[in-house]
């Protein structure tokens, strides 16, 4: 019987305690609890000598963890150089912060054969292999060459950027090969579905037989668009619980302002600095609105080893110090913010009494923040979506204010009809955006992914692969 092996840079390990908030891990925690299967990923930890390199096994209900440490070497090249300093910022279309090395793309290229590797020592031939996000583009590749023949498919998180970012990273045709070794291509939106297919129609010179399916030497790949969920009725019930836990912001029903609440890692690709500069805007102009709504951000420092990052943490928290001080007051601040990371429950319960949520992305895969405060809500007196019209989410949550975090103007007239929207109108946004949730949860995601995944098999031709094939060969292959 075959079973399900995923792979993601990060895991999230067995602790009901300690489950951190939102995310890919969360979602992949959700999509793998019921089904079961074996989860592959690195441990958040580093080590300087290789021989302590190996994978632990741990087993939680019906899932089997296998993590392993990075070195040094491979955390600064593959983790911080090239996917972070190079991949992230490309597919965030933001190439002028793009530094590629050509050594960074050498040690990516070594740690997705260490992981494929694993993968070839614990999958058995009719396992099905799921791998996610840009840590991992390379792995099929290199799988391939190991001789596996396992169905094996990719899903992104974040954007797929236009062809002409692509052609500005030079290993690009490299990439494109490598992309071209998976059976199944899945994406957020139908734009990053496209741009794909056109990069691969471009690099690889492929025919494709619909809008769908590409044809590659003697195999096929099927390149879909999957808009990842969340499990809303386990939410509902999280953020409906009393919450013993002290939260990061002290709430009450008798405060004389409505709450906004945003979580986001501190990441040029959230618009932290365009929201700020839009509050500051509305306060400058229209002063009106002092003491009317308190920002209660939720800002996680995060690729604290990248020096893009360490500016920006330095310019988001001097920006929040500036807006305070310019129109706070003894008795009320306009940005409240907390740097540390909040349990899930936990953070259900915030989302279920805040009044808004405001996701300012100026570009995002999905953002599951919107679907979760969504699916937190009281039905009886639901909050109002602020959304970014450059979030993955925007296709699904038209129900939503939508914004465009570049234009202060756009942002603050959603604000203010936020802050003056009818119980009645709130309900009737939260019915239409919740039944979306419910419509294609985190469940129909995996399912409709894993159900192409495993038709794939009937659309692959394989090549003989010769006898005795070597697992010894170089990533320049």
């Amino acid at each position: 019987m075959s079973k399900l092996i995923v792979l993601s840079n990060r895991v999230n390990l067995p602790n009901p305690d300690n489950m951190k908030a939102g995310g890919l891990a969360v979602a992949l925690q959700d999509a793998l609890q019921d089904i079961g299967g074996i989860w592959v990923g690195w441990n958040g930890s580093r080590t300087e000598q290789v021989k302590e390199q190996k994978f632990q096994i741990q087993k939680f209900q019906n899932v089997e963890y296998h993590t392993s440490p990075l070195t040094e070497s491979q955390y600064q090249g593959f983790y911080c150089g090239f996917a972070n300093n190079a991949l992230w910022p490309l597919m965030h279309d933001q190439h002028q912060l793009v530094d590629y090395q050509p050594q960074d793309f050498k040690i990516y290229k070594e740690v997705n054969l260490r992981f494929a590797k694993h993968l070839k020592q614990i999958a058995s031939p009719h396992d099905i292999i799921w791998i996610h996000d840009y840590h991992f583009l390379s792995v099929a590749h290199y799988c391939r060459k190991l001789g596996m023949r396992n169905r094996i498919g990719f899903f992104l998180h974040i954007p797929f950027p236009e062809l002409k970012l692509w052609q500005t990273l030079p290993p690009h045709r490299d990439l494109a090969h490598h992309l071209a070794n998976y059976d199944v291509l899945g994406f957020q939106t139908p734009r990053d579905q496209m741009n794909c297919i056109h990069f691969l129609e471009q690099m690889l010179h492929l025919g494709h037989r619909n809008d769908e399916i590409l044809n590659y030497q003697s195999r096929r790949i099927n390149v879909k668009c999957y808009p990842i969920g969340v499990h809303p009725v386990q939410i509902q019930k999280q953020a409906a619980a009393s919450q013993q836990t002290e939260l990061p912001f002290h709430l009450t029903e008798t405060q004389p302002y409505k709450t906004i609440i945003s979580v986001d890692r501190i990441d040029y690709s959230k618009g932290l600095m365009e929201k700020i500069g839009a509050l500051q805007s509305l306060l400058e102009d229209q002063p009106e609105f002092k003491g009317q709504f308190q920002q209660l951000q939720i800002a996680c420092p995060c690729r604290l080893d990248v020096k893009t990052y360490q500016n920006l943490y330095q310019q988001f928290q001097s920006a929040v110090e500036q807006l305070n001080q310019q129109h706070g007051s003894a008795d009320w601040l306009p940005f409240e913010c907390s740097f540390n990371t909040l349990g899930h429950e936990s953070l259900m319960h915030l989302y279920r009494h805040a009044d808004i949520c405001w996701v300012n992305s100026i570009r995002d895969g999905m953002n599951l923040v919107a679907k979760e405060y969504i699916a937190a809500q009281d039905p009886k007196d639901p909050g109002v979506l602020i959304l970014s019209k450059y979030a993955g989410a925007a296709e699904q949550m038209k129900e939503a204010l939508l914004v465009d975090p570049y234009d202060h103007d756009s942002m603050n007239k959603a604000l203010k009809k936020a802050l003056r929207m009818s119980k009645s109108e709130r309900i009737e946004r939260y019915r239409y955006l919740q039944q979306g949730l419910k419509n294609f949860d985190i469940m129909r995601w995996r399912d409709q992914f894993l159900t192409d995944l495993k038709k794939a098999q009937s659309l692959r031709i394989y090549r003989p692969l010769a006898a005795g094939i070597s697992t010894q060969f170089s990533v320049h292959g």
